[in-house]
């Protein structure tokens, strides 16, 4: 008998034992909900988009600028940038800047009291925008400015300077500033500065660096579903990075608020705050010598310019300033532009003498910018532009100065 229970209790052990592991086994090797269910295409974008919006920051200089619109007030929405802003590739209405400038008008405006101001231009990073601050987007009184020039920033100190001025002018006129942070084909991106800069202003930040290569990554996307060439998003691209916009506009209203006070202190060296452009228009020079009014690049049609025949008696400007830059007509090649010699005088005494060529591999066209002075307090420049030897019968274009006085 012992030996029989003894059998029986064996037995029922093995049953019991194969009965688990068949039960164990079909739990291992069956799919889960979690775990092994396939994601649908509305998934992935909708984590690319969650994985754009690298921080709200302080909500509540947009929040108020969102129930301004809503109330009827008239709200204006800036955009700051390089050719992504602008446009190329999308065209100006279909481009993401006027995409969510659309809804954002759409969503929270009354009417017609949103208003757009587009200030992107094609091959300027943020050390020509705050030149271009004032003029073409300050004096606009934007309550929201988005800035755009990941891709068109070098990583030095000078670009650094520069962008971190743009912001502390914009917060300093109560304007909700956020940044883009864009990327080319390369996976080039100046993100990673701006980054530090909008962490130590507490601002809202969009990347759609880091979504793209979050999608790369993944093997969801390639470059050429966002893009038709190395750096623009397509129409299909623009959308998206709007998409992305869109989506912090639709979710920011929503975010706990607390009070936002601007550091005092910033984060590197933003000499540039408060520039300014001298041009024709406000500018009246000493002497225009062989020179005359106009200039013909985009955004800049109010400067000085030489043309071929026209003899080589300097044109003379003279100002007050305590940072001086030129900001001049580049071109690819050819021989219709040449050299100018510039010479440059600081409170009646001889500060420095250079040549510029305006002929440059990378040239098409743009505005380039050099230092002319870099003073520690406003003083008087006068500066002389001549045709250099050799190409006293070439072009020049001088587009305009650009000055600080503090």
């Amino acid at each position: 008998m012992k030996i029989r229970k003894i059998l029986c209790f064996l037995l029922s052990s093995a049953l019991l034992m194969v009965v688990a592991s068949g039960c164990t086994a079909k739990k291992d090797s069956g799919p889960t909900s979690e775990s092994k269910a396939e994601k649908t295409d509305a998934d992935w974008n909708n984590e690319m988009i969650e994985k754009s919006l690298v921080t709200y920051g302080n909500t509540t200089a947009m929040q108020e600028k969102i129930k301004k619109a809503q109330s009827g007030e008239d709200v204006t929405i800036a955009y700051l940038g390089g050719s992504i802003t602008e446009g190329i590739s999308a065209g100006p209405s279909l481009c993401w800047a006027k995409l969510s400038y659309e809804h954002f008008a759409e969503k929270y405006g009354t009417g017609d009291n949103v208003k757009y101001c587009n200030a992107g231009l094609s091959g300027t990073p943020s050390k020509l925008g705050i030149l271009r601050l004032k003029r073409d987007v300050l004096v606009n009184k934007p309550d929201i400015c988005f800035i755009e020039y990941a891709v068109n920033d070098a990583k030095d100190g000078e670009h650094q300077n520069a962008y971190e001025s743009i912001v502390r002018d914009l917060l300093e006129q109560n304007v909700a500033v956020v940044l883009l942070f864009s990327v080319t084909e390369a996976d080039y991106s100046a993100q990673d500065f701006m980054k530090a800069i909008g962490n130590h202003y507490d601002l809202p930040m969009i990347s759609y660096c880091d979504a793209l290569r979050y999608m790369f990554e993944n093997g969801r996307m390639t470059w050429k579903d966002f893009s038709s060439d190395q750096s623009h998003p397509n129409v299909e691209g623009h959308k998206l990075v709007a998409d992305m916009v869109n989506h912090y506009f639709d979710t920011v209203i929503d975010v706990e608020s607390k009070d936002y006070v601007m550091p005092d202190e910033p984060l590197n060296t933003p000499r540039q705050c408060g520039a300014d452009i001298y041009e024709n228009t406000n500018l009246t020079p000493a002497s225009l010598g062989s020179w005359m009014k106009g200039s013909n690049v985009s955004n800049f049609y109010n400067g000085w310019k030489h043309q071929s025949g026209s003899g080589n008696d300097a044109l003379v400007l003279k100002f007050k300033a305590k940072f001086a830059y030129l900001i001049y007509k580049q071109v690819g090649g050819g021989d219709q532009f040449g050299k100018v010699h510039i010479k440059i005088t600081c409170n009646g005494e001889l500060y420095n003498e250079l040549d510029i060529n305006s002929v440059h591999s990378s040239g098409w066209g743009n505005p380039q910018m050099i230092v002319l002075g870099m003073q520690t307090e406003a003083m008087d420049y006068e500066v002389e532009f001549s045709m250099a030897e050799d190409d006293e019968n070439k072009e020049f274009q001088v587009l305009g100065i650009g000055y600080t006085m503090e």
